[in-house]
This record gives structure tokens, C-alpha cells and sequence, in this order.
């Protein structure tokens, strides 16, 4: 899967002073497109395929331009995980429930398995990145960050179920967090490798109800 079109005199890289706002969502939409592309590549063949080049070839833009953007592979792997995870706080967000607490949690837990059954490039693209922090020092740090930050969210709602008395008070927010990010990852990537060995909405449903039987207060 590519996206492609035809190069033509607005791909410039300057603009005159009077067209600077044209030219930055000019920008903002080519950068989508690069993401969107290198995602695409990284979902499908992995990071040791991933060229700048091919992914401005791919996003429809020239080869040169993802190199201009980004500066290196690195920085647009980078930018790559921060693109999916904004795409999936957006889309969280438009699908968002007024639950709060216990239930606010185990509504994302749904939303993080049935998402990925409706954008499964997204989840192997980013477990890729994720895997790539164990053999790859420069990208250490960003996984670092990816993975903090998911227990950090989880905790956090953890917590507030706590304030509210739903949840157990002796339950530790940041252990509970990392168990079920654990459990989630692992079994998306068993999923990715098999589909049809592994029935994701069958494992959403028994994850949401050990959580809920597991730390209800």
C-alpha cells in the first residue's frame, strides 16, 4: 500500500514571505503523508527495510524530502511512534464514553483491542518499534518513553478508581498497569502472527473481567 501523486511547483521547500501559512500546511499535510507511508513500510517489511528514500517515493513526494524533513532515519522513527500514538488519542478521544473510574478503564482496555482489530497496521508497526529497543541503542529512549508512558496512563486511571473507591486500596496502580499493558502487547503480537488462532474480542472480553473481578474494591 502506497499513497501517491503527482509532484508539481507547490513541493518547493521555500515560500514567498506572503505565502508562508499555505506553505506550512503544505508541510503539515506532506509530513502525514511520509508517516503515514513509513508506517505503512515498517508494518510490512520492518525497521531494516525503512529507506528515506522509498518512503518519499511512497508517500507520493520526492526522495529527497523525507531527509529534508527529518533530518535522519532515526528522527523519523521517532516521529513515526508520536504520529501513531497521537492517531490513537485521537481516535480514543472521538470515541470517548462519559464512564469514569473502574469502568473508565476497562472502556480503554476495549478500545485498545478493538482498535487494533480495525488498525492492525498501526499495532505491528509500533510492537516493531517496540521489539527494535531491545537491538538498537539509539532507539532505547523512545521505547523507554513509549512504554513509561502507557503505564503512566494506565496508573493514572488506576489511581483515580482508587479516589473513588472502586478499586481495591491495597492494589499497586503502576504493578497493575504494567500486568495489563503486558497483557494486551502480548496477546496483539500473538495475533499478528496468527489471526486466526487467536480471537482478540474473546481476550478482550475475559481481560475486562479478570481486571474488574481482580481489583474491584
Amino acid at each position: 500500500m502506497t499513497f501517491r501523486r503527482t509532484p508539481g511547483k507547490d513541493d518547493t521547500l521555500e515560500a514567498p514571505e506572503s505565502h508562508r501559512q499555505t506553505q506550512a500546511e503544505r508541510r503539515e499535510t506532506a509530513e502525514r503523508a511520509i508517516l503515514e507511508a513509513a508506517k505503512l513500510i515498517v508494518a510490512e517489511k520492518g525497521l531494516e527495510e525503512l529507506s528515506m528514500n522509498e518512503v518519499g517515493e511512497a508517500a507520493g513526494y520526492s526522495r529527497a524530502l523525507p531527509a529534508h524533513y527529518f533530518g535522519s532515519k532515526s528522527a523519523l522513527i521517532h516521529a513515526l511512534a508520536d504520529h501513531i500514538l497521537a492517531g490513537y488519542a485521537e481516535r480514543m478521544r472521538s470515541g470517548s464514553t462519559p464512564s469514569q473510574g473502574l469502568e473508565m478503564l476497562l472502556d480503554v482496555i476495549r478500545f485498545c483491542i478493538d482498535d487494533a482489530i480495525q488498525n492492525p497496521e498501526n499495532v505491528r508497526a509500533y510492537q516493531t518499534i517496540l521489539i527494535n529497543g531491545l537491538t538498537r541503542p539509539e532507539l532505547k529512549p523512545l521505547v523507554d518513553r513509549m512504554i513509561q508512558q502507557s503505564i503512566d496512563d494506565i496508573a493514572g486511571l488506576l489511581i483515580r478508581a482508587q479516589e473513588l473507591g472502586e478499586v481495591r486500596a491495597n492494589a499497586d496502580p503502576y504493578a497493575e498497569a504494567s500486568i495489563i499493558i503486558a497483557s494486551m502487547r502480548g496477546v496483539m503480537f500473538q495475533w499478528l502472527i496468527n489471526p486466526d488462532h487467536v480471537s482478540l474480542l474473546r481476550v478482550r472480553d475475559s481481560l475486562v473481567t479478570n481486571v474488574r473481578t481482580t481489583l474491584k474494591a
